[in-house]
């Protein structure tokens, strides 16, 4: 008897060594950076709390349109990897009222939904990526988003991808609905 006890408990012990391993979100830039691979079955968790000044609901206008940017926090499965990550789906609309593009309804799984990617080594914002209605023309880019100090207002860019077009597919380049140029978002 004393050895199945024995045998169970050598069982339990290698199993509980398998235990998923917790890695800070706010790593992930340098595991990129260093071309080093994040460990199979790793969970890069928000445990310090660095992605919830993002998380709510931002307003803010320019160039005479509207923008409503909702921002949740989420565990995505990355293959073998899990990792908290930030999704945007926004509101445009003219200074009129007429809705340019509204993705508010979609899953975190919609290519239109803006999706996080990691946060800069200094912690002073986060980038994600973004394909708009007309990605394959040129609507797409990386979002920056940073908080100011009582996170109170955003500040948030696109900066459009610069990749080739399939002129097959596009006459010309597709018009950003984002803004280009960083503009200020107050909380609600």
């Amino acid at each position: 008897m004393k050895k199945v006890i024995l045998i169970i408990s050598l069982l339990i012990v290698t199993l509980s060594c398998k235990a998923q391993q917790i890695i800070p979100v706010e790593k992930m830039i340098e595991y990129r950076d260093s071309d080093v691979q994040i460990p199979e079955g790793a969970y890069l968790k928000d445990i310090n709390g660095l992605l919830d000044k993002y998380v709510g609901t931002w307003k803010g206008t320019i160039n005479n349109k509207n923008y409503t940017f909702i921002i949740t926090k989420a565990k995505q499965k990355l293959v073998s990897i899990s990792a908290d990550e930030l999704f945007i789906r926004y509101l445009i609309t003219t200074v009129t009222g007429s809705i340019i593009e509204d993705t508010r309804n979609l899953p975190n799984t919609s290519p239109l939904v803006i999706e996080g990617d990691y946060i800069s080594k200094s912690k002073g914002y986060y980038t994600l990526n973004y394909f708009g209605q007309n990605s394959t023309c040129g609507q797409s880019g990386v979002v920056f988003i940073s908080t100011t100090k009582d996170n109170k207002q955003m500040k948030l860019f696109l900066s459009p991808d610069q990749g080739f077009l399939d002129r097959n597919k596009c006459s010309k380049v597709a018009e950003q609905v984002l803004p280009t140029t960083s503009m200020f978002l107050t909380k609600q």
